[in-house]
């Protein structure tokens, strides 16, 4: 039997999300008072927010790997390989055609700038970046990290924000920051989602060709597309489980359900209790998403193992209220995972940095204070 003392929380967070660890000062018999390694660990949360680079929110943290070590990386050049003198200038892509928005001077210098001289962090910036599976490749350019600016077609992607006075700041100046990790696989949402619990790219070997990505015989892009010539899922595409968009009338391009083994599965094998919580989950399920839900940002949906009518969908995949519940009620698995809603994710385009930065604080304040 365990001894009853209070648990200490750790946080590891990176711009990818936060991951928190619950331990126990001590263990009983089955431990020993003297352990240190992760037999202590009874609950692990993972808080998933997403599409910013560590440079953009973390870049000037104390003693990290960040915008002070860029040294040459951080000039940009365009298709040509010519120097900008200045960005193109950031577009507001709610505007129709997009335009510059005007909050921003049109002849930014060829540097990182600063985001929070023209929008503060509690404003949305419009412009959504290009971040596709073979665009950011083209962006990377072998290793040069020159071509941000010209694939993107906006100096937006060069811009940081002061995070120093948000909460999660605070937090990484507490607990631990990881500087030299940023995405698990190039593109954008959906395949990130995949690598986190299945380190896994899924397949769509009938894709229609209008989603299909064309290559010429050189290997150079041709056609951009979410799924590659060869039937891997690389970008956004919805699985025809439950939910995904009323708005897809075309069942064939619906992903018929990936079976490859999850960590979910894992876990169930060895008898640990998970649950992946998501911010409007039980509302987009009922058909009534909100327009910001994400469907791409829900990976389990889009395996048979946890398909409509399964009693494996209703144990463990639950809605944030459920998050909240658990939290309050001392039941929260031992592997929690959490995605908050869209405008929560601090996702460029449709979320601000300070809606999810509070958000998340509010979630960690309310576990630290439980009696887990």
């Amino acid at each position: 039997m365990k001894s009853k003392i209070r648990k200490r929380w750790h946080l590891i967070g990176s711009m990818l999300g936060l991951t928190l660890l619950a331990a126990v000062n001590q263990w009983g018999w089955a431990a020993g008072p003297q352990t240190r390694g992760p037999e202590r660990i009874e609950h692990i949360v993972i808080i998933y927010l997403e599409n910013r680079s560590f440079d953009n929110l973390y870049g000037h943290f104390p003693g990290a790997n960040g915008l002070q070590d860029a040294s040459k990386t951080a000039t940009q050049t365009d298709a040509q390989g010519q120097v900008y003198a200045t960005f193109p200038p950031v577009m507001s892509d709610r505007a129709k055609p997009p335009e510059p928005d005007k909050r921003f001077p049109a002849n930014l210098p060829n540097a990182p700038f600063l985001i929070d001289r023209y929008v503060p962090i509690h404003e949305k910036h419009a412009d959504d970046l290009v971040r596709s599976y073979y665009r950011q490749q083209q962006q990377i350019h072998g290793g040069k990290m020159d071509r941000f600016v010209a694939v993107s077609g906006s100096g937006l992607t060069m811009g940081y924000h002061d995070s120093s006075q948000t909460a999660l700041y605070r937090y990484a100046e507490r607990y631990t920051l990881a500087d030299n990790f940023f995405h698990a696989a190039f593109g954008g949402s959906l395949l990130n989602h995949f690598w986190l619990i299945c380190a896994c790219t899924p397949r769509f070997d009938n894709a229609p060709p209008a989603i299909r990505a064309v290559l010429d015989e050189k290997g150079n892009l041709v056609k951009d597309g979410a799924v590659t010539p060869d039937g891997r899922v690389v970008f956004t595409v919805f699985t025809a489980n439950a939910p995904h968009p009323s708005t897809v009338k075309d069942a064939d391009l619906l992903m018929p359900p990936e079976t490859m083994p999850t960590i979910g599965d894992r876990l169930t094998e060895k008898g640990i209790s998970w649950a992946w919580y998501s911010g409007g989950w039980n509302d987009a399920l009922a058909g009534n998403a909100d327009p910001l839900f994400q469907f791409p940002h829900q990976p389990f949906a889009y395996f048979k193992q946890y398909a409509d009518g399964t009693e494996a969908k209703r144990e463990h995949l639950k809605d944030e209220a459920d998050l909240i519940k658990a939290i309050e009620s001392n039941s929260l698995p031992a592997v929690a995972f959490y995605k908050p809603i869209g405008p929560k994710t601090q996702h460029p385009g449709y979320a601000d940095v300070e809606s999810g930065d509070q958000h998340v604080a509010n979630i960690i304040s309310k576990i630290e204070r439980s009696p887990l």
